[in-house]
């Protein structure tokens, strides 16, 4: 089956309600999965071998001389940003499709903070798309302060965007939690994965990032994050999802 021969298409809602068999449920769970995995591989190297590597915060040489060290990893990782984001649009269409006849207010609700989510890094990509301009006209390396503000300002742009997921993760676990698609357990597990994402973000605005605190949270961002929504991921790619009801 083609990815495209997967994909539930609009349709009016009589017909996509009676598409619902558990099969059909459980194909589409797992090509969720399968892209919410895509999505974990691909936006974890982007962040970690890109915004994590090259870029040293406080240090415009730095970073600069990095990024023109490994131009050709820093566009890779540009390019993978908006791969992700497309990813991401899918995702959420999926899971307002699974969700929709049982809780149709909160899979909307979810998929517009998703596509919300989306949209900001969109727009705070084009602050590394600046860096490129940069490079392209020869100009970056006389300019590492310019360089290292715009990098600094997608990361910044990108933490914003990291809380209103956090949103989307809490109104999924409150689907989860309420219809049963999956086992309550991922419910806890991502509530807490959502709540952790927006008090990294609210932690940047208020806390020196150097602080004892600001280094508590971003370890539970991590631990959380890696527990609910990997272990989300890899259920859905086993398991599948069941059809969701209202209780």
């Amino acid at each position: 089956m083609t990815l495209a021969e997967s994909l539930p298409t609009p349709s009016r809602h009589r017909e996509i309600s009676g598409s619902r068999s558990p099969a059909r449920m459980k194909s589409i769970g797992r090509l969720t999965g399968a892209l919410y995995l895509l999505l974990a591989i691909i936006g974890g190297a982007s962040y970690f071998l890109v915004s994590e590597t090259l870029i040293v915060h406080g240090d415009a040489a730095a970073t600069t001389q990095n990024i023109l060290s490994n131009e050709g990893l820093f566009r890779a990782g540009v390019a993978a940003w908006l791969v992700t984001a497309l990813i991401d649009i899918v995702i959420a269409y999926l899971f307002y499709w699974i969700f929709a006849p049982a809780s149709p207010r909160l899979a909307l609700m979810s998929m517009v903070f998703r596509l919300i989510y989306v949209s900001v890094h969109a727009a705070a990509l084009t602050s590394l798309f600046g860096i490129i301009s940069l490079i392209d006209q020869g100009a970056a390396a006389g300019m590492p302060d310019t360089v290292l503000r715009l990098a600094e300002a997608h990361l910044n742009g990108f933490m914003v965007s990291l809380l209103i997921f956090g949103v989307h993760l809490m109104l999924l676990a409150v689907m989860i939690y309420r219809t049963g698609a999956v086992p309550k357990l991922f419910a806890v597990l991502l509530m807490l994965a959502g709540g952790a994402y927006a008090a990294d973000t609210f932690a940047l605005a208020l806390l020196p990032t150097a602080s004892a605190a600001s280094g508590y949270i971003d370890h539970a961002v991590t631990t959380l994050a890696t527990a609910g929504e990997i272990g989300f991921l890899l259920w859905l790619l086993v398991a599948g999802i069941r059809t969701p009801h209202v209780r």
